[in-house]
């Protein structure tokens, strides 16, 4: 039992709707990789701390699919793949080396996340792959 709290209705029917639909139909979220120190972000990040990799493919992929809840739990519908990959296409290693994921709402920092397994080279040909269930929750 508790004495207070957010029912998977109420996050499923309200919260995602209105949050992640309601700002991709509007103000096109994107998914973005960053190269920050890893664990150096916290609740007073802004947009505007987060550095973006420099390198050839690198580009903020917009999320344009279907938010959707179940049991609490967001998701995210693109198509196939649903998980968002970035792909270095060459020339050279994106500098400095990833260290996490971030989704925005134009102006707004949504979500980060550093990778759990650290910071990331990203060398020409290889891909990292997002899955934004895991990001959101």
């Amino acid at each position: 039992m508790a004495t207070n709290g957010t029912p998977f209705e109420g996050r499923d029917n309200v919260i995602v709707p209105a949050l992640y639909q309601a700002l991709t139909d509007s103000a096109s979220l994107q998914l973005f990789l960053y190269t920050n120190a890893a664990d150096s972000l916290d609740s007073t990040t802004i947009l505007s701390n987060l550095v973006d990799p420099a390198g050839t493919g690198y580009a903020r992929k917009t999320l344009g699919g279907v938010w959707s809840g179940s049991n609490g739990i967001v998701t995210y519908d693109d198509g196939t793949p649903d998980d968002i990959i970035f792909e270095n296409t060459g020339g050279g290693d994106w500098t400095p080396d990833i260290t996490g994921a971030a989704i925005l709402s134009s102006i707004y920092l949504l979500h980060f996340k550093d990778f759990a397994l650290g910071s990331i080279t990203m060398t020409p040909g290889k891909q990292i792959r997002i899955d934004l269930s895991t990001l959101i929750s």
